[in-house]
């Protein structure tokens, strides 16, 4: 190993910025945000968002960066975890962490629908990114590139779940009654 690889890996969330992650995370989530406070005064939700786009354009771009380094490690499984496991749920304990500390507990907004957004969210990423989509660095493509793929890559991802089904092997279970039948013909 080089003497610099090892601190590559370190500053790689640095240099590997994710700014394509950061900004479609900051449009989507400002979107979640005011969908979620319509009922909320103005200043709550400008006190809100502006939490939500601070937060979010300084975080997406490192942790979409530290997706992106985990889809080189083995096995595959264990990267998968890292990806849509650890580092969504780490981000969003953080999120939440920051909004108990400054909205003094009132997130009525977070909870379980957060939850199952954040882990479907980075199971898209996880998708997207091992396409080739949504990365920074060497072998990137351009901004506009991956969102000319994006139809494609949606559709592919929801149509996954009914692919596995369709083409999982279907094994024939015998119940007790029938194999008591057989035995007693």
């Amino acid at each position: 190993m080089r003497p610099t690889s090892r601190l590559d890996a370190w500053l790689f969330p640095l240099t590997h910025w994710n700014w394509k992650a950061a900004l479609i995370t900051a449009i989507c989530r400002a979107g979640a945000c005011m969908a979620a406070l319509w009922h909320s005064p103005l200043h709550a939700r400008e006190h809100f968002g502006a939490v939500e786009a601070a937060y979010v354009l300084l975080t997406a771009g490192i942790f979409s960066a530290w997706q992106q380094q985990a889809l080189g490690v083995k096995p595959r499984r264990l990267a998968w975890s890292i990806v849509v496991l650890a580092i969504p749920l780490g981000s969003l304990a953080a999120d939440c962490a920051l909004h108990l500390w400054l909205d003094h507990g009132n997130m009525r907004a977070l909870g379980m629908g957060a939850l199952i957004v954040t882990v479907i969210s980075a199971m898209f990423h996880w998708h997207v990114m091992r396409n080739g989509a949504m990365l920074v660095g060497r072998n990137s493509n351009s901004f506009v590139g991956d969102m000319k793929r994006m139809p494609r890559l949606i559709a592919t991802f929801v149509s996954y779940p009914v692919r596995a089904i369709i083409s999982r092997p279907r094994t024939v279970t015998m119940s007790a009654e029938t194999e008591e039948m057989k035995i007693a013909a």
